[in-house]
């Protein structure tokens, strides 16, 4: 895969995580509950660091963007998938919906799998 595509899967990553966070935000705004027991604001601000995370590819810094990847693997894959994962199956009161679960659980499996592709190396340099 080319690193442009990669890039622009992330950024659609990026994007899916930012509206699924902006829903929990108008659920807790009409008095609802979130979408997930995270935190709207700091899944937010989370999406947002990762975005900066891809600064160095669209550069071209590609080491830097490969470390930065590993280190959102760490953070996204233990907080956006392994955490999610305890929580559906302990608390699954915790979540407005199986559904929500299930799409929340499914954005971070998706990110995850980008992230990994750009840590590895296996995408073609533009």
């Amino acid at each position: 895969m080319p690193l442009k595509k990669l890039l622009r899967l992330q950024l659609l990553y990026y994007i899916l995580g930012m509206v699924f966070n902006a829903v929990s935000f108008y659920l807790i705004s009409r008095g609802e509950q979130a979408l997930t027991p995270n935190d709207p604001a700091f899944g937010s601000l989370g999406m947002t660091i990762y975005a900066v995370f891809l600064i160095p590819g669209f550069l071209n810094r590609i080491v830097f963007y490969r470390i930065l990847m590993v280190v959102a693997i760490i953070l996204l894959g233990y907080g956006g998938v392994l955490n999610h994962l305890n929580f559906i199956r302990d608390m699954p009161e915790l979540y407005h919906s199986f559904s929500a679960a299930i799409i929340g659980v499914s954005i971070n499996v998706f990110g995850l799998i980008l992230n990994v592709i750009a840590a590895s190396g296996k995408f073609k340099r533009s």
